[in-house]
C-alpha cells in the first residue's frame, strides 16, 4: 500500500538526516505521527470517507497543534522538525527530501479568491516560521529561511535568508 511506503520512506529520511532509529521515530516524533496520520487522512479522503479524514486530521491538530489539510500532496521522505503551529494546505504539493520546520505555513494569499497554493520541490528546506502563500513554485535544493514571508516562485538552488516584501534572493 503505497501509503506504507511513503511512512518509510519517511523514516528513512529521518535515519538518514538526522540518525534518528525508526524505532524511537514511530514512538516518539511528533513530525512523522504527524506525517502518518495525513497519510491515513489522505488514504480515506481517496477512498471517500472524509469523516474520517477530518477526525484524524483534528487529533493531530489538538495533540501537536500541526494542522495538515488532509487533501494536499506530501511525497515519502519529507522530514517535519517540531512542527509546533505547521499548517498545510489543501492545495498544496511537498516533493521528497524537503524538511520542515516549526511554524511553517503553506497557503493561499487570503485575497478572497482561490489564488493557489505553493507547490514545493524536492530537497528544499523551510526555515522556522517561513510563510509561503499563493500559486508559486519552489524550485529543488532551495532554502527559505527563518520568518521569511514569500509570494512569488523561486528557480531550483535559491536561498532566501530574511525580509518581508523586500528579501534577498541568492544562489545557494
Amino acid at each position: 500500500m503505497k501509503m506504507f511506503r511513503k511512512s518509510k520512506e519517511d523514516l528513512i529520511a529521518l535515519k538518514t538526516v538526522y540518525n534518528i532509529p525508526f524505532i524511537v521515530a514511530i514512538l516518539s516524533n511528533r513530525g512523522w505521527h504527524a506525517l502518518f496520520v495525513y497519510r491515513l487522512s489522505h488514504f480515506f479522503w481517496k477512498i471517500k470517507i472524509p469523516i474520517i479524514s477530518m477526525i484524524l486530521t483534528r487529533i493531530i491538530h489538538v495533540i501537536y497543534a500541526i494542522d495538515i489539510d488532509f487533501k494536499c500532496k506530501i511525497e515519502g521522505g519529507v522530514i517535519i522538525i517540531h512542527g509546533v503551529g505547521l499548517v498545510i494546505g489543501k492545495g498544496v504539493e511537498v516533493k521528497k527530501g524537503t524538511i520542515i520546520y516549526h511554524q511553517v505555513t503553506l497557503g493561499e494569499k487570503g485575497s478572497g479568491v482561490n489564488d493557489g497554493y505553493p507547490q514545493i520541490g524536492n530537497n528544499v528546506i523551510l526555515g522556522s516560521g517561513a510563510k509561503l502563500f499563493g500559486d508559486i513554485h519552489i524550485g529543488n535544493n532551495s532554502v527559505v529561511g527563518p520568518n521569511v514571508v514569500l509570494t512569488r516562485s523561486l528557480e531550483d538552488s535559491k536561498l532566501v535568508k530574511f525580509g518581508f516584501s523586500s528579501y534577498e534572493i541568492k544562489d545557494k
